[in-house]
């Protein structure tokens, strides 16, 4: 046993606990950058393989993993096997989806860090070296409106892979959005800073 089952904490690891990471299942962990966590969530209802469980939408399992990478934790996307040791082909072909979304915004996720700003219902963010990267959920108007990174300057703001975006600095980050969204299941903008973005403290 390496994680938190022996000695269990349920909201942190201590001196008390057994394990050394923290193990949320069926749901997504707060975000934390002091200790590792990892949520431990199924593709379908249900853990292990039933005849037609209901599967999580392909909006739904890219969500979920990008608001576990924002909130800086690891993603355990259980699959489970058939009778006769074969995937269904439906989860099969979401993992797929999955991986075809990840070779465009991969880099957004691999090797990233959590934050600054926690995860919500309408977007995350992962960060690493000088950029942050803003995952769009579901747009509520013209512009993003975040709170103000403090000390920092930002450069640019792109679409990751496609067009540069407006944005403005003043009272707050305000980044015009596109009439519509690259991606409706989660679109990424790439901001780049003047300094180094794993730096700057969680915003909650």
């Amino acid at each position: 046993m390496v994680n938190n089952r022996l000695g269990k904490e349920s909201k942190k690891l201590n001196e008390n606990s057994v394990g050394d990471f923290l193990t949320p299942e069926q749901r997504i962990g707060n975000i934390n950058m002091l200790e590792p966590w990892e949520s431990c969530i199924t593709i379908c209802n249900q853990w292990a393989w039933k005849p037609n469980d209901q599967m999580k939408s392909l909006k739904e399992c890219i969500q979920t993993l990008v608001k576990t990478a924002g909130g800086n934790g690891n993603l355990l996307f259980n699959v489970g096997p058939m009778m006769d040791g074969r995937i269904e082909q439906r989860q099969v072909d979401r993992l797929k989806q999955m991986g075809t979304w990840l070779s465009k915004n991969g880099e957004a996720i691999y090797g990233t860090k959590g934050g600054p700003y926690a995860p919500n219902d309408r977007y995350a963010a992962t960060r690493k070296g000088n950029k942050i990267y803003i995952h769009i959920f579901k747009p509520v108007d013209s512009e993003l409106n975040l709170p103000a990174l403090q000390g920092v300057t930002i450069k640019s703001a792109t679409v990751l892979g496609g067009e540069p975006v407006k944005f403005t600095q003043v009272d707050g980050v305000h980044i015009s959005l596109p009439a519509q969204l690259p991606d409706e299941n989660c679109t990424v903008i790439a901001l780049e800073l003047n300094s180094d973005a794993e730096k700057l403290p969680v915003i909650k």
